[in-house]
């Protein structure tokens, strides 16, 4: 069954309609973006001088701007549930800190360079790194160099990027989410109170299987401290 698509003003444009699935396929590919660009500020050996961080900011911007918020904004205008992986909730939570002016650029560059970024394990598959990157300004020294990353990007090459990009990785979507469509009526109001509903039934279920899991470990734990005063006795 094919993904449905988010209908904007696609109908007089050449352009693809992207899918749900397209979407939450970008949002890997953003993921996998912000993660290499932070673990290449970790290893960097530039001096964060204020106009590198002005720089690196802008790039940043530059980032969100057209592999995020564009895609984020289509499923608000079909009142669809962005699919975020954590990681990506973490820098766009920042970015739009920075957007209302709760952040100010040296803000946003220190708390993207010293949030939580988890390096154990295999970063492919956590944060789908990959080899090969297109539009690699974090690989240079873009704060000597003019600013020379496109103003647009259509969604044609957009989706051959992330098509390129999942092409790297030995097995797909395991950074992906559900994907929940809301209801949609007439009442702006009905409708929000639709979503703080659904989200509220499952993080409903989250707990319920948080707890059904400690529940489980506090058991298993109990047996073992149990069995040597048994053997004991």
């Amino acid at each position: 069954m094919s993904s449905p698509s988010l209908a904007l003003a696609w109908q007089n444009s050449a352009q693809h309609a992207p899918t749900l699935w397209d979407v939450a396929n970008i949002f890997e590919y953003a993921t996998s973006h912000f993660a290499a660009i932070r673990e290449s500020l970790d290893k960097s050996r530039v001096s964060c001088t204020p106009h590198y961080r002005e720089q690196f900011v802008q790039h940043l911007v530059w980032e969100a701007d057209r592999f995020v918020f564009p895609f984020i904004n289509m499923c608000a205008i079909n009142n669809t549930q962005p699919c975020l992986p954590e990681y990506l909730k973490q820098i766009v939570k920042m970015l739009t800190s920075w957007q209302v002016g709760a952040l100010d650029n040296p803000n946003l560059f220190h708390e993207f360079a010293t949030h939580h970024f988890d390096t154990s394990g295999d970063l492919m598959v956590r944060y789908r790194n990959v080899q090969i990157y297109q539009y690699t300004w974090w690989k240079n020294r873009f704060d000597l160099m003019p600013f020379e990353v496109p103003d647009r990007i259509t969604m044609r090459e957009v989706l051959l990027l992330c098509n390129t990009h999942m092409q790297q990785t030995p097995a797909a979507h395991i950074l992906m989410l559900d994907i929940h469509r809301h209801a949609v009526g007439p009442d702006p109001l009905l409708n929000n109170l639709r979503v703080i509903r659904d989200d509220l039934k499952d993080l409903g279920t989250k707990l319920e299987d948080w707890l059904a899991d400690k529940i489980k470990d506090g058991s298993t734990t109990f047996r073992r401290n149990d069995q040597p005063r048994r053997s004991s006795g």
